[in-house]
């Protein structure tokens, strides 16, 4: 009767893909149910999820000074918070909340570089004990681009279909990892821009309103083109909206991620959103397909992304029906801004001379602090949203104020299966 109930089987659990599932059901660990997408952890998968949450908790706590509670939700850790700080400060002001199989990390300081500082013990520590686990080893923090602040997720490598799997890319040469808006703009060298720079001409182009038609009307290669992206968005004060026009090499896309980050940084726009047909008439004339750099209205507001940088000779739009310029050089024919607005994609390459391919990931975590961290929303089941308030206290010198919120959620399941995957 005192046996521990094991369930070894030599046979995969039906309708699974995950290697670690996989592996914990076949040694007996844990088991799946299909009807509800839940790991049910038999008694050596819990005690083995239960180990990785201590480790991890001690880690954070030795590592970035974040003390273990067990509250539940995020209005009691706040609680706590508020009622500690004044006496005890900074160390009131870290925490990490026991939530299922989750530990949910929550915490504020005086400003954003705080903010920053202990993010990046919080990575060094969960990454520095990951490591020291069988099975752990592999995972990497990598940062996603999001409108309001920064953003962190716990990546491991995984098959597709694996539980919490997401899509990313991995060099193929010295093994970096991305997502598809993680911060990037190493990009490849345009072809000719080596070549003198060539007249800027207006040429007639009917019916090229597609980067696929311009490229097949010239002759020339996606690489020799730059593409018009149109969008508006809003200050969120005034009911009116701001045009926004970027531009970026034709074979590349916009991340609306990144793009929305640097509006909202540069000209705190909010709710950037594709420009609708009567929005395009209004803000940039009847040139739909055909907009380029050069002559456009005043007021509107120009990005480009680092593609663009050092372009030379390349086809742009005349903002004319039926008609682009070659010969465009920037920096020469015109100039804006410059930002990584750009969403990776299988193929472009790395500086260490490879090339990225898609993979699967799966996330196991995320970490995030923002400008207005109470818009975020953590990606990973049984986690809140951010906290919206500000943590502070008085004192005879007056009041005192935490205003950058941050936190996150590690999940210890998606660390159990990927210790299993190991196996």
């Amino acid at each position: 009767m005192s046996a521990t109930l094991k369930p070894q089987t030599a046979n995969a659990p039906a309708k699974v893909k995950d290697a670690g599932l996989i592996s914990l059901a076949k040694d007996g660990d844990a088991a799946y149910n299909a009807k509800s997408g839940e790991l049910l952890l038999l008694p050596g998968g819990a005690q083995s999820q239960r180990e990785i949450k201590e480790r991890l908790a001690s880690a954070l706590f030795e590592g970035a000074g974040l003390q273990r509670v067990d509250c539940g939700n995020d209005e009691a850790v706040f609680s706590l918070a508020e009622r500690y700080v004044r006496e005890w400060q900074d160390r009131a002001t870290a925490y990490i909340d026991d939530r299922g199989r989750d530990l949910r990390i929550l915490g504020w300081s005086k400003d954003t570089a705080g903010a920053w500082q202990k993010t990046e013990e919080i990575m060094a520590a969960v990454s520095g004990e990951l490591e020291r686990i069988p099975g752990g080893e592999g995972s990497s923090f990598v940062e996603e681009a999001v409108p309001d602040g920064r953003s962190f997720s716990l990546l491991f490598p995984c098959e597709t279909g694996s539980i919490g799997a997401r899509p990313g890319f991995v060099c193929k040469s010295c093994g970096k990892p991305l997502l598809a808006d993680s911060p990037f703009s190493f990009r490849s060298v345009q072809p000719g821009r080596d070549d003198p720079p060539e007249d800027l001409k207006k040429i007639e182009t009917p019916g090229a309103n597609t980067i696929a038609e311009l490229c097949s009307q010239l002759g020339i290669d996606v690489r020799q083109t730059l593409k018009a992206m149109l969008y508006v968005g809003s200050d969120g004060e005034t009911a009116g909206s701001r045009p926004v026009a970027s531009f970026i090499r034709g074979d590349y896309n916009i991340s609306m991620n990144k793009l929305s980050r640097w509006l909202r940084e540069k000209h705190g726009l909010y709710g950037i959103r594709p420009a609708e047909k009567q929005e395009l008439a209004e803000f940039f004339g009847e040139v739909a397909g055909y907009c380029g750099p050069i002559g456009l209205p005043e007021g509107v507001i120009v990005i480009c992304d680092s593609s663009v940088r050092d372009s030379k000779n390349t086809v742009v739009g005349a903002n004319c029906p039926g008609y682009h310029r070659v010969g465009c050089c920037y920096g020469r024919d015109f100039t804006a801004d410059i930002a990584d607005i750009a969403l990776n994609s299988q193929g472009i390459p790395c500086p260490c001379g490879g090339s990225f391919e898609a993979v699967s990931m799966r996330e196991a975590g995320t970490l995030r602090f923002g400008f207005d961290p109470h818009h975020a929303s953590l990606e990973i089941k049984t986690t809140t949203p951010l906290h919206d308030k500000k943590l502070s206290y008085q004192d005879r010198e007056g009041t005192h104020e935490y205003q950058a919120v941050w936190g996150g959620v590690i999940s210890t399941e998606r660390i159990l299966l990927e210790i299993g995957r190991a196996r």
